[in-house]
């Protein structure tokens, strides 16, 4: 196989400059399905480096063009301008190569599932599949109406106010984050995790700037303890209550593939198996037990352990919805 590769690409100006990174190989058909991720972050934080080195694996070897997505970030804006982003970047990857229209796969870890969702919920043509890692089906689920306190007391609303007037920003991190992909960490033309790989060592002392971004991420827990979620996104966020009508709407969403754990705190595992429950024979769900929020977010698909099974299964069910898809289509 042709070696992975990874360019960068600005797919939409919204206020400001937004970017993918691209991973692919020169040996991809013209015409595979390209999968669309966007990251985890609460929508308040996070980056395009945050990509599972298991994702990037599997789309090497199913020859998916990976697209990671950068978006704008809450606050300040809102639901109105997240769905713009998403909808750049969905255009952007129908048309990834040479302009032939390419069936999209749509993914997103926490929040970024939230993202992800609104493709279906929004856009036409629909995508082959969705696929939830441990994610944020909706924003109507009764953990983020219940003043759920994260954090060992409530953040003060002067700790992060100063975030509420702008600027607008998209996530950054630095190579030693926690949850940075570096195509370093797998041998080129195999996509096999590279055993020499030694992850950047974080600086003594942070920046400001990267105090700052730390303070950013602690709005996810600041607007769950104030159930503000709903009014930042609800002008785009249907929830799911509708599929139980198995209305038109139901008839045409794709494939839903579930991963959660069921040890998870920052997302209560119902989020997921609510909204898997809703849509029914349209969803598939993948419970990890004893696993937290990310669980599988620095892994790759050569660890052996219950929870990364749960997550091999969870691929073959995706690759099995593909492939349906792409016979039916």
């Amino acid at each position: 196989m042709e070696p992975l590769r990874k360019t960068t690409h600005t797919y939409a100006h919204h206020s400001i400059q937004l970017d993918c990174d691209v991973f692919d190989a020169a040996d991809y058909p013209i015409d595979a399905p390209v999968f669309l991720f966007f990251h985890a972050g609460g929508l308040v934080g996070g980056n395009r480096t945050c990509v599972p080195p298991w994702l990037v694996q599997t789309c090497y070897r199913q020859k998916w063009p990976l697209i990671s997505a950068s978006y704008r970030l809450v606050p300040p804006i809102g639901g109105k301008e997240l769905l713009e982003d998403v909808t750049a970047a969905y255009q952007f990857a129908r048309k990834l190569g040479n302009g032939v229209e390419r069936k999209v796969i749509v993914g997103g870890a926490s929040a970024g599932f939230f993202m992800a969702g609104l493709v279906a919920h929004h856009l036409q043509p629909p995508p082959l599949a969705l696929l939830s890692i441990t994610g944020i089906a909706t924003f109507h689920h009764p953990f983020f109406h219940s003043s759920i306190q994260l954090t060992p007391s409530p953040i003060p609303k002067s700790e992060v106010e100063h975030f509420f007037e702008g600027p607008v920003v998209v996530g950054c991190a630095p190579e030693y984050g926690n949850w940075a992909f570096s195509t370093s960490m797998l041998l080129p033309a195999s996509t096999a995790r590279n055993p020499d790989y030694v992850h950047p060592k974080p600086p003594a002392e942070k920046s400001a700037h990267e105090k700052d971004v730390d303070k950013r991420d602690t709005l996810y827990d600041y607007f769950v303890y104030e159930n503000a979620f709903g009014g930042i996104v609800g002008e785009v966020d249907p929830g799911f209550d509708w599929a139980l009508e198995k209305s038109e709407k139901w008839n045409a969403w794709p494939p839903t593939i579930f991963i959660q754990g069921d040890a998870d705190v920052d997302v209560d595992k119902d989020v997921s198996v609510s909204a898997a429950n809703k849509l029914g024979e349209k969803s598939t769900l993948f419970m990890a037990e004893r696993q937290p929020h990310l669980f599988e977010a620095s892994s790759f698909l050569e660890d052996e352990s219950v929870a990364m099974d749960t997550v091999h299964a969870a691929i073959a069910e995706l690759k099995r919805a593909v492939n349906h898809a792409l016979v039916q289509n």
